[in-house]
């Protein structure tokens, strides 16, 4: 009798290993389609000139100022976020930190080659191709940034500066990752980047448009 159970007991957690793996896999596989997706979007909406999510808005400026790919400053400016993260934030790193810190921006940079070799450019300055252009890859990018965010799989350090701040001032998340969105504004602005009506919106609705979306995908 006794063998029968721990055959039984066995079974069942072989049967949530397998269940624990699958549902890796499928977290794992969301968070990188998200990620690429993040960045092959990105480089329409930073094409089109409308405006991108603030952290974008940032890196694309000091990228121009410096005479840097997107890639590399994105690159630059995580790794420095990294630190904080490593020492208050460990909880929230995971492989999708690195992914994003890695991946967003060379995915732009290639995109934008691919884009500027291939498609017309009237897509990115002709109305109403440019508006059309701008809605399509703005729902996309905020498609993409929920399966990235709501796999769970770690935070982007921009990211984590608002959620770790919470944890230790007695002020709303949203209230404080409002206020980090403008300080990434008032960077890319001091780097000479000009600011856009599609930005600013951004700031206020990427947020609850991303937790909006999770909700409905039910990653």
């Amino acid at each position: 009798m006794p063998s029968i159970i721990t055959t039984i007991d066995g079974m069942h957690a072989f049967l949530l290993i397998i269940l624990l793996e699958k549902t890796m896999r499928r977290k794992i596989m969301l968070m990188f389609t998200g990620v690429i997706g993040m960045g092959i979007f990105l480089s329409f909406l930073l094409g089109v000139g409308y405006g991108t999510d603030t952290s974008s808005f940032m890196n694309a400026s000091v990228a121009s100022r410096l005479n840097m790919s997107l890639g590399s400053v994105m690159l630059t400016i995580n790794a420095i976020l990294f630190i904080p993260e490593i020492i208050w934030g460990r909880k929230m790193i995971g492989i999708g930190t690195i992914a994003n810190m890695t991946l967003i921006g060379y995915t732009s940079d290639f995109c934008t080659f691919l884009e500027g070799k291939y498609l017309s450019s009237e897509i990115f300055t002709a109305q109403p191709y440019r508006t059309i252009t701008f809605a399509i890859a703005l729902v996309l990018f905020l498609v993409s940034a929920a399966l990235y965010m709501n796999a769970g799989l770690g935070l982007a350090p921009f990211d984590t500066i608002p959620a770790m701040a919470s944890e230790h001032i007695p002020i709303p998340f949203y209230a404080l990752r409002m206020a980090w969105d403008f300080i990434a504004i008032a960077i890319g602005l001091i780097a000479s980047g000009s600011l856009t009506i599609g930005t600013v919106i951004m700031a206020f609705t990427v947020g609850p448009a991303v937790s909006w979306i999770g909700r409905r995908i039910h990653i």
